[in-house]
Order: structure tokens, then sequence, then C-alpha cells
């Protein structure tokens, strides 16, 4: 093999001249496979990843929830209110704030309104400032997530709606206050 042939392969092996110390040389030869060799190709490495990442998924989510089952609930959790809880709920809602705008969303105005039905599953009914708001995809989630964080909650769903529009009117005094519009 001359020079020309030789250029696109990648000579792997240790180098066999005294100029390295050493220390710097392998203990062993070692046999590297080749990566064209291997049977799975690309693509095929992407499927087995991830159902190996949804066994393991399911596998934890299993565990925790053998967990949750034995745990006792702690006393005093439940709200003793829908009221209680709708308070609660908007002062977890009053944590998320808008990140165009230092406001929370709910002085902001986009919170249109938190309905708890009798077995304490809540639904949010939503907006945005904008359809083509950068948080679009990501804030009813996190609206979701936040709001199952709070003691007494069975769920949440989160509506989100375009009518009617937001606009200005619907931010709070503390809201305008905080923006410098009144």
């Amino acid at each position: 093999m001359d020079n020309d042939q030789k250029r696109d392969v990648m000579d792997v092996s240790a180098p066999q001249t005294p100029d390295y110390p050493a220390e710097n040389m392998p203990k062993q030869d070692v046999e590297r496979p080749r990566v064209d060799t291997s049977g799975v190709s690309p693509q095929e490495g992407g499927y087995f990843l991830n159902k190996f990442l949804e066994g393991d998924a399911e596998k934890k989510a299993a565990e925790e929830a053998e967990a949750a089952a034995a745990a006792p609930a702690p006393a005093g959790d439940k709200p003793a209110s829908k009221e209680e809880l709708e308070g609660n709920i908007v002062a977890a809602l009053q944590e998320i704030y808008d990140p165009e705008i230092p406001v929370n969303i709910y002085e902001l105005g986009l919170i249109y309104g938190v309905d708890i039905d009798d077995d304490w599953r809540v639904r949010v009914t939503m907006t945005l400032t904008t359809p083509h708001c950068p948080v679009a995809e990501s804030m009813p989630g996190e609206v979701e997530l936040k709001v199952n964080t709070v003691a007494g909650v069975n769920g949440c769903d989160v509506k989100l709606v375009w009518e009617p529009a937001w606009d200005m009117s619907k931010m709070s005094d503390e809201a305008r206050l905080e923006l410098g519009l009144l």
C-alpha cells in the first residue's frame, strides 16, 4: 500500500519508535472495534437507546409509585375548603413570571379562571400575551406542574384560550405599578 492509499486509514496502533517515554505507551495492545462492523446503525442505536431509557423510566416510575403508596399521607395536608385551595393555587401561580415582563402571570392577567371540581381536580383557563409568544409551548406545562405541587390538588388540566384576547386592561394595579404604567 503506498502513501496515497494509506492517508485515509487512521493508524491507532501504538508507535514502535523509541521517541516516546515508556509511561506514555499503552500497557497492552488493545483490539479496537471498527465502527462499520458493529451491526447497529446510528438510527438503530438511537432506537435502542430510547427503548432502554423508556424501560428505565417505567421501572423508576413503578418504584416511586410503590414508595408513595407505602408512605402515609401527612396530616393536615389537604385544605379545608375549595376557597382555601384556590388561594393556595393563586399563590403558586404568582411564583411564575413572564420571561419578557418582570411581572407574575397572575397579576399580568394571563390566568382567566381556576375551577375546582368535587374531587379536587383543577382546571386552569389561561391565555398568553400573544399567540406568537416564545413560551407558548412551555408556559401551560409550567402552570400545570406548579398547580400539581399544591397540597390537595388531585390533578390539573390547563386550557389555553385566545378568546377573549389578552390586553393591558387585564393587568392588576400591582402589575401596572411594577411596569410604571400608573
